[in-house]
């Protein structure tokens, strides 16, 4: 039986990790452990993780970035494969289930998967687009990850992961990708691992919106690659920034708050920080 550690790295996620961690719970196949790693949050985090005393690990790490907390988390899990999911992420009753039948035979090393916003208006058709681009992306072997949805074989984690770049120039899960697939390691994107996820950044200031945008040209360029689709996905991104803001706005409890800018969580555009 492949045993399956699931890792969530946390920055000040008071709000939306309790809803994070039931989905975890509520897997019909229970994952092996569940590590939590606490990246200095200052908020009510760790009196949510209270609530979870016995049925999670929590870790604590030091140094400030997605990419460390993600690091102590998967370095420290004992399963044969790690998922590694954001705190906004809720995960499907049958996500540990899809993994473990991905990860069936020895060929996959890592897997990403689909992704439904739950908070925006319109999320069918936000959905149906997103899908559409990631299908289109899917190839033998991916050359990228999508931290909300990912998990990787932890002898393929071992293999690449003290070449992998640490610093807040590039995303994290795309790093992993390409460091992944430069190993000749096979990358697959796999529809049975369904998850939820937050559109919240598109609630933060366009200027923010834009960098953050922008780390996945830089993540490509960094690795030498001339990346034509990532060019082309975030212009698309940017050039959609008003009608994203207003289906996201049109679903909060507060809209007005939303299209100011000031609904989003500041700490989740903090590229040194856990989303």
């Amino acid at each position: 039986m492949t045993l399956i550690s699931i890792v969530v790295p946390v920055f000040n996620e008071e709000v939306l990790l309790g809803n994070c961690l039931e989905a975890i719970f509520g897997q019909d196949e229970p994952a092996h452990e569940v590590i939590v790693v606490d990246n200095g949050s200052d908020d009510g985090t760790l009196a949510v993780l209270a609530g979870y005393q016995g049925r999670l690990i929590l870790l604590h790490e030091p140094r400030p970035g997605v990419h460390h907390a993600r690091s102590r988390g998967l370095d420290a899990a004992t399963g044969d494969v790690i998922g590694r999911i954001d705190a906004d992420t809720r995960l499907a009753p049958g996500w540990t289930r899809a993994v473990r039948e991905t990860f069936t035979g020895p060929v996959v090393q890592a897997a990403t998967g689909p992704v439904r916003y739950y908070d925006i208006a319109a999320s069918r058709l936000v959905d149906s687009g997103d899908a559409l681009f990631r299908q289109a992306s899917s190839r033998r072997s991916l050359d990228w990850l999508l931290g909300a949805n990912m998990a990787v074989r932890a002898a393929a984690w071992h293999w690449i992961r003290d070449g992998l770049c640490t610093d807040a120039e590039v995303h994290e899960d795309i790093d992993l990708g390409i460091h992944l697939h430069r190993e000749g390691l096979t990358v697959v994107f796999a529809g049975a691992m369904r998850a939820g996820t937050s559109a919240r950044r598109i609630a933060n200031r366009f200027r923010d919106y834009r960098a953050y945008a922008l780390l996945t040209e830089k993540t490509y360029q960094r690795h030498g690659y001339a990346y034509r689709r990532a060019w082309i996905v975030t212009r698309l991104q940017l050039l959609l920034f008003p009608l994203l803001r207003l289906v996201y706005a049109l679903a909060q409890p507060r809209p007005w708050t939303a299209l100011r800018g000031d609904g989003g969580r500041v700490s989740a555009m903090r590229p040194r920080r856990s989303s």
